[in-house]
């Protein structure tokens, strides 16, 4: 399947990229447009109100109640249309924040009546077609959250059950990615991503971007046995109006192979890894309504799979949104019981510009563990704002 999905992302960029030429030629004396970039992006910011278990050995322990939360990203943007029809374009995120991974996505795409083709670092096909059910505000409740709030949350000795419940296992990895046109509803696309360590990690010089140390390596040392390659992702979304009644459905499967270790003991753990997620949600006059179901089997042996369903309910009025959500997520642990979150937020948002948002929730979190240390309830009290620009 790896060779013939090469194969053909290889003939459709080798056609692609020679369209560009023929545009050029079809117009003498007509001197081409360029690419140009323009700028883009987003600033959020919220005041974060927690209450946790704070007792001796609990996870709220000497923890602070308030805190201020933010997440901003600029985009470097464009794209041109050629004479004949085809679009190129271009994106490069830049984080807004000091972080290790300064540039979040950079890719370059190719577009036209046949389809999307997307080259870079960008989410995998499966991630990009899933639709979500309906989201108070997606910062929290969404399917791939931006922030986490609760310090019970996490691994190691903390509850392992996650927040994000999205198929994604390929990351912002480099790896073409094909996105069909849409038909009567439906579409469809595929991802091949070489390996989900990035482009600056597994053997590259992260200094030099990944590109100036020859071909990276098919072998991971013993303390990073938790990689996979070859990752193939499949999505397909179905979206469609029945006179004043809206459907939207999607479904999505990723699998990746575990790479090979410098020493086999240090992958004794893992496997291949697969995830799949499924989701749908329906609108009428104002009112969504919509959930789903995911499961990861984390690339690990035995019981390790996590898995989790939700949903929410919203109803917009002008510029306000109004609602709920649900979320129950478990990871099993050998040996142990299961670790288990549930989530409800209530809350809406009030949009008092273009792209211009005011957020508010109160959000409930229940923890269920074999640990003490990953048990308990919290809440949340959360106010802020996004500007999109």
């Amino acid at each position: 399947m790896k060779k013939v999905l090469l194969g053909s992302t290889a003939l459709i960029a080798a056609g692609v990229l020679a369209v560009p030429a023929m545009a050029q030629s079809a117009a003498p004396g007509k001197q081409p447009q360029p690419l140009r970039l323009g700028l883009g992006g987003y600033f959020q910011a919220y005041g974060v109100y927690v209450s946790q278990p704070d007792g001796v050995g609990e996870y709220g322990v000497n923890r602070r109640e308030f805190d201020i939360k933010r997440e901003a990203e600029i985009f470097f943007t464009g794209e041109v249309k050629l004479d004949n029809g085809l679009t190129v374009g271009a994106q490069v995120q830049l984080e807004a924040e000091v972080c290790s991974d300064q540039i979040d996505e950079s890719y370059l795409y190719f577009q036209g009546g046949w389809g999307k083709l997307i080259l870079g670092s960008e989410n995998s096909a499966g991630y990009l077609l899933s639709v979500g059910p309906p989201s108070v505000d997606g910062n929290f409740d969404g399917l791939d959250p931006n922030y986490r709030i609760i310090n019970g949350i996490g691994s190691g000795a903390l509850n392992r059950a996650g927040e994000a419940w999205l198929t994604n296992i390929s990351g912002d990895s480099e790896k073409f990615t094909y996105i069909s046109p849409r038909f009567a509803g439906f579409q469809v696309g595929v991802s091949y991503t070489p390996d989900n360590s990035e482009e600056a990690t597994a053997g590259q010089v992260r200094a030099k971007g990944g590109s100036f140390a020859g071909m990276p390596t098919n072998k991971q040392s013993d303390t990073s046995a938790a990689r996979w390659e070859d990752v193939i992702a499949v999505g397909l979304n179905y979206t469609n109006k029945f006179g004043p009644v809206s459907f939207a459905a999607s479904a999505s499967y990723e699998h990746g192979s575990l790479s090979g270790c410098v020493v086999s003991a240090a992958c004794s753990a893992y496997d291949d890894r697969q995830t799949w997620g499924a989701y749908a949600k329906v609108g009428f006059a104002g009112f969504e309504v919509g959930g789903g179901y995911w499961e990861d089997d984390n690339g690990l042996r035995g019981s390790n799979k996590s898995s989790a369903y939700g949903g929410g309910l919203t109803y917009g009025f002008g510029p306000v949104v109004v609602g709920a959500s649900y979320l129950n997520s478990e990871r099993e642990l050998p040996g142990l019981s299961e670790d288990k979150l549930q989530r409800v937020l209530v809350g809406g948002r009030y949009t008092y510009g273009p792209g211009m948002d005011l957020r508010a929730s109160v959000q409930w979190y229940g923890l269920d563990s074999s640990k003490p240390t990953a048990e308990g309830d919290s809440w949340a009290f959360v106010l802020g704002t996004t500007v999109s620009f």
